[in-house]
This record gives structure tokens, sequence and C-alpha cells, in this order.
């Protein structure tokens, strides 16, 4: 029905959000590893530090979600998404 469309559309447009940012990353790492003269052992760091904090925030949204329910985790978790994309769109150095 109508409300099953408005999950599908607002959990896909969530993880649509998050995906693009992991995907960003794979093809970006290579051009801020030259840009940014890191070594490879930084960049490495810099993805591992993406992915530990994908895994945190699972372990403590699940928790959320079981406790308060999956509609607050869920926005939640589309609002940490968000707040943090518009930070990394205005990071400048």
């Amino acid at each position: 029905g109508k409300f099953q469309r408005r999950v599908l559309w607002a959990a896909g447009l969530c993880f649509t959000a998050d995906a693009t940012e992991v995907m960003l990353l794979s093809f970006l790492s290579l051009t801020l590893q030259s840009e940014w003269a890191l070594t490879p052992t930084q960049t490495a760091n810099m993805t591992a530090c993406v992915f530990a904090g994908s895994l945190v925030g699972t372990l403590i949204l699940g928790y959320l979600g079981d406790h308060l329910g999956r509609r607050p985790a869920f926005l939640l978790s589309c609002a940490i998404i968000s707040l943090f994309g518009v930070f990394t769109a205005f990071a400048t150095g």
C-alpha cells in the first residue's frame, strides 16, 4: 500500500546516500593520496576508519532499534548520514 511505498522510498534514499559515500571513497582515495601526499598506510587507515565507523554505528543503532523501535533508530541514522554528508561537502583542507 501507500505506507509500504513510503517506507521503501525512505529506506532506499538512506541506503543510497550511505552507499554513495562509500563508493566515492573508493574512487577518491587514490586522488586524495596524491593530492594530500598520503602514504599508502595513511590511505588504508582512512578507509579503515570509514568502515570502523560503519561497524560502531551499526552496533549502536541496532541496539537503539531494539530498545527504542525501528523508526527512531532509522530517523537517527538518516540524520547522521545527512549531517556528516553535509560536513564532508564543506571539508576543504
